[in-house]
């Protein structure tokens, strides 16, 4: 009797040594590890290819999503930390979209529209659209750990600091391991799924931040808006903040 009870709890010991103990993933944690491999990236540019999958769907998507899922070519430029810039053509016409921090800019033809977004958080845009983390994702936002999987995917809550106290938020999956983005879903303020958005193809740029050069966008139904996919992706051109001027026309 006695040897069987040793025989299990050495068994119980070698079970115990075998499985992988994982570190408790915390918000601060994947922040401190974003501000890391965020630092070799200065700025990026790309050249982002949509596919779109049904007009009508991109239809209801409100400002920003669908103003951008209707270019059908566009080239992206980005400077840390929160200067973006989409150059592209829309029906023919050729269009910008440019944020610089809380201020939105629209150019196309005979259009210009300037706009303050920092208490819109709908119509701003950041680097998840782009397909990877940034720090500043923190600054905007209250982020909390929800959930994480056995396979290391840990599931973040996204609750923007500006705009109201309604239901707002983003869902953002991200694995824990690689910092990839996995998925990620918007929520209005009325709490209904407004866009979900699943990456994949991922590339690492200045040898240490993973981007998805692949995005496919669902709207709350499930039914596909389109896809977008970065090419010729590359990272420390030396972009000038001239590019990002609110004063352009």
């Amino acid at each position: 009797m006695r040897r069987a009870l040793l025989i299990a709890v050495a068994l119980l010991v070698l079970i115990a040594a075998a499985v992988p103990v994982f570190a408790k993933v915390t918000s601060s944690g994947i922040l401190s590890r974003v501000k890391t491999v965020e630092s070799s990236v200065k700025d990026l540019r790309a050249d982002m290819v949509i596919t779109e999958a049904n007009k009508k769907n991109v239809s209801g998507m409100g400002e920003g999503y669908g103003d951008i899922l209707r270019l059908q070519k566009a080239v992206i430029s980005y400077k840390s930390p929160n200067l973006i810039r989409y150059d592209g053509y829309a029906e023919g016409i050729k269009a910008a979209y440019i944020q610089n921090g809380y201020n939105k800019l629209i150019l196309a033809a005979m259009i210009r529209q300037k706009e303050n977004v920092k208490n819109a958080p709908g119509k701003r845009q950041d680097s998840l659209d782009l397909g990877f983390l940034n720090s500043d994702l923190w600054k905007d936002n209250h982020v909390t750990v929800v959930s994480t999987g056995k396979n290391g995917v840990v599931k973040l809550n996204f609750d923007p600091k500006f705009g109201g106290t309604d239901k707002r938020h983003d869902y953002v999956w991200v694995d824990s391991k690689t910092l990839k983005l996995v998925k990620r879903e918007k929520y209005r303020g009325n709490g209904e799924m407004r866009l979900r958005t699943v990456y994949s193809s991922y590339q690492t740029i200045g040898g240490k931040l993973p981007i998805a050069t692949m995005a496919t966008l669902y709207d709350g139904g499930g039914r596909e808006l389109g896809s977008i996919k970065y090419k010729n992706v590359k990272a420390n051109t030396g972009l000038s903040n001239a590019l990002f001027s609110m004063n352009q026309r």
